[in-house]
Parts: C-alpha cells; sequence; structure tokens
C-alpha cells in the first residue's frame, strides 16, 4: 500500500504537477503563515537531516555488530537504500521547489528526504534497541517519540518552504516502506538464525 501511494504521487508530481499544487499552495500557505519565527523551525528539522542519517548509522553499525550482525548490516542497508531512493527520485521525478524558501535547497522537491531520515531513524532505532536489550519499553517509548519526530520534521520542511505537503507525505510512505522491509528481514529466518542468541522473539518483563 505505501508503494502504491508513493508511486501515484510521484507520476502525478512528474506529470501534472499543477494538479498537486492545488491541494499544496492552500495547505503551505496556512503552515508556512507570515514567514516569521523560523529559528527553532530550522534546528528541529535536523532531526531529519541526512548527514545526522549518515552519523546515527554509522555509530549504529560499529555498536551492533558485536551484539547482532544481522541488525548492524541492516541499518547500513537501509540508510544507504533511503539515500538513494531520496536523490533518484528527486532527478527523476525534477519538481520545483516553493518559492523563497527559507533554507537552502539542492535537486528537486519530490520527495522530502528529511522526512524518510527521519521516519527510518526514529522508527528503526527503538526496534534495534528492543532487539539488543530485550526490553519491550523501547518500542513504546519509540513509538510515541517517532510520532513526535516525524510530524514536527514533516511540518518543519512545508514551513521553511523547502517541501510542498504532498512532498512529505511522499517521504513519509517511502520511509515507511523502508522501514517495514527493514523490521520484516531483521524478523525473518535470516534475522533470526543471526541473533538467536539474543532471543529477541521471546517474551520480556519490562
Amino acid at each position: 500500500m505505501t508503494i502504491v501511494v508513493t508511486a501515484v504521487v510521484g507520476i502525478i508530481a512528474a506529470s501534472s504537477p499543477e494538479w498537486l499544487l492545488r491541494f499544496d499552495r492552500p495547505v503551505s500557505d496556512w503552515i508556512r503563515g507570515d514567514g516569521g519565527q523560523l529559528g527553532v523551525v530550522k534546528v528541529v528539522t535536523q532531526l531529519g537531516s541526512p548527514n545526522l542519517a549518515i552519523v546515527v548509522g554509522l555509530i549504529g553499525v560499529v555498536v551492533l555488530w558485536r551484539f547482532c550482525r544481522a541488525s548492524a548490516m541492516t541499518l547500513g542497508v537501509l540508510i544507504a537504500a533511503a539515500l538513494t531512493v531520496d536523490i533518484a527520485l528527486k532527478l527523476v521525478v525534477d519538481r520545483a521547489r516553493p518559492p523563497d524558501a527559507a533554507v537552502g535547497t539542492a535537486l528537486g522537491s519530490f520527495p522530502s528526504g528529511h522526512v524518510i531520515h527521519a521516519v527510518i531513524i526514529f522508527g528503526l532505532v527503538p526496534f534495534l534497541l528492543w532487539v539488543v536489550t530485550n526490553r519491550r519499553v523501547f518500542l513504546r517509548v519509540g513509538f510515541v517519540l517517532f510520532a513526535i519526530v516525524v510530524v514536527t520534521v514533516a511540518v518543519s520542511r512545508v514551513r521553511l518552504g523547502a517541501h510542498w505537503p504532498s512532498d512529505v507525505v511522499a517521504g513519509f510512505f517511502i520511509g515507511a516502506s523502508l522501514l517495514l522491509g527493514a523490521e520484516r528481514l531483521l524478523t525473518s529466518t535470516w534475522g533470526v538464525d543471526r541473533c538467536a542468541s539474543m532471543g529477541h522473539h521471546q517474551p520480556d518483563s519490562s
């Protein structure tokens, strides 16, 4: 379902961007308002920065390697896949950015790479902590943090004029597709066999 939604929005953005703007313009104008007081927004939006994703990915791979190599490899591949998909779609769709952006932008507007990275970082890290510690509390707390961060980053990208609303929606679905693929891989026979000693599929007491 997530892939279908992304494909549909991407095709429309590439072939009929004016049609999407019927929705994007009024929503963008409402979120951007008068364009003032952007200091905090510029800080918050960095939670989805590709640079942060790369740093978290490298640290995560190093830390997880001694506990569960399947998790380490999955995290590394996920970050690389997110960066590749983001850049490839920006080049293929080549959608124009909103006017008067408050931050520097590169390549096309579709999709929002910051939202993609926010979804995979704050969606997978709690899951990996559960895998390593076998404490389900990381999933509960992580889900709340995930929702807050992803929504905040998505709004910040529109508020700064870096993306149209449909760009951030597509970014969410792309990130969710990659995230679900990674989690299914970790819970597959391949992942369980390589991390069986950690017992991460057994009930925990937290």
